[in-house]
């Protein structure tokens, strides 16, 4: 049997920092990331950071590139997509799923999710962002299917950095009006109306962000 190696909790951290970052939109798509300056901002040496970076290059979140160092991932036009048309296939099935078995609970919390949501400061958009993602991963949790969520989960890191470039849309009125339809089907019990409007939503955000794809080149 191969020898089981301890985990590094200075490599672990590393990471978990980095790809915290990446999450939060505190380092955007295309952002440079310097081994050596991480690693002096960090007070930790450049190993743990190279194997964080290799790591998450291996995720999908950031660009090893020969020569240059590396950077947080740049999704091209066909994968972005991609990734919007996976997107509304899964949550316009999870809306569907959830319009029937959702319990009190967590039509509850989805409610509590956009109150908190509408009552953040217009300027606090990483925050914004991880209410938002909590609203649509409540969603999926909701429908109570194991493998969609999974797959779901699967698909985050990409819809982060596509989301990355529409930052400012989480307390924007449509945003607001879409959300509040898709909550309003699951709480009717609509599974049709549910369905349409999850798929409704992704598709509009679809669009912006091509559209600002478009707009950078």
């Amino acid at each position: 049997m191969a020898h089981f190696q301890r985990p590094h909790s200075v490599r672990e951290a590393a990471y978990a920092h980095l790809r915290g970052a990446i999450l939060a939109g505190s380092l955007l798509p295309g952002a440079r990331i310097s081994e050596p300056g991480l690693a002096q901002e960090l007070g930790i040496s450049r190993t743990p950071v190279r194997e964080a970076l290799q790591r998450l290059a291996q995720e999908g979140l950031v660009e090893l590139l020969p020569g240059k160092g590396a950077r947080v991932r740049v999704l091209s036009a066909e994968e972005v997509l991609e990734v919007y048309e996976v997107r509304a296939l899964l949550e316009g099935e999870a809306a569907f799923l959830a319009a029937n078995n959702a319990t009190e609970a967590e039509l509850n919390r989805l409610e509590t999710l956009l109150q908190t949501l509408d009552a953040l400061p217009a300027e606090d958009y990483a925050h914004q962002m991880q209410v938002d993602f909590d609203f649509h991963t409540g969603l999926v949790e909701a429908a109570h299917n194991k493998t969609l969520a999974r797959i779901y989960a699967d698909l985050r890191s990409s819809l982060t950095l596509v989301r990355s470039f529409q930052q400012t849309l989480s307390q924007h009125p449509k945003t607001r009006e879409q959300h509040r339809a898709i909550l309003a089907a699951l709480e009717a019990h609509n599974p049709e109306q549910a369905a349409q409007a999850a798929r409704a939503h992704v598709r509009y955000f679809r669009d912006l962000v091509l559209e600002s794809l478009g707009d950078q080149h």
